[in-house]
């Protein structure tokens, strides 16, 4: 039993240890197409901000898999949170994409109303089960 122990500890901690390349890759990354010049300024911040948000989204899997690693549990919220985050980046997104493009026919631009609106549904049902889990477990302290 120590031996699958000890193999738990281990792989959760190169699990945490690639998740935090994974955010310092995203970052960098992010950083230099920002810099770059290649592109125009509103596309760059567009990408940096979707770089940044997605890095945000990596860190909280990782303080996700050390909560599981130090509480031996599953933790819902965490995942809940990433939904959100990543349905927000997501609106903010296609938001601004839909700003910058200018013209565009009836059909993308009504497609792109259907993505923002499906998304922002998903975004508040994940934000109402975060509610409901964040009063279920207050109204539970002694669990």
């Amino acid at each position: 039993m120590a031996f699958i122990n000890l193999t738990e500890d281990l792989v959760h901690y190169v699990v945490v240890a690639a998740l935090l390349v994974l955010a310092g890759m995203a970052l960098y990354k992010t950083g230099i197409d920002l810099l770059g010049r290649h592109r125009d300024l509103a596309n760059r911040v567009i990408d940096g901000l979707n770089g940044v948000l997605f890095v945000v989204i990596v860190l909280e899997l990782m303080t996700t898999v050390v909560a599981h690693f130090e509480h031996a549990g599953f933790q819902l919220q965490p995942f809940l949170i990433i939904g959100i985050i990543s349905g927000v980046r997501h609106i903010l997104t296609v938001g601004a994409r839909l700003s910058l493009a200018g013209e565009m026919t009836g059909r993308v631009f009504r497609q792109s109303q259907i993505e923002l609106g499906v998304e922002a549904g998903v975004v508040l049902g994940l934000g109402l089960a975060l509610f409901l889990v964040r009063v279920k477990e207050q109204s539970q302290p002694g669990e």
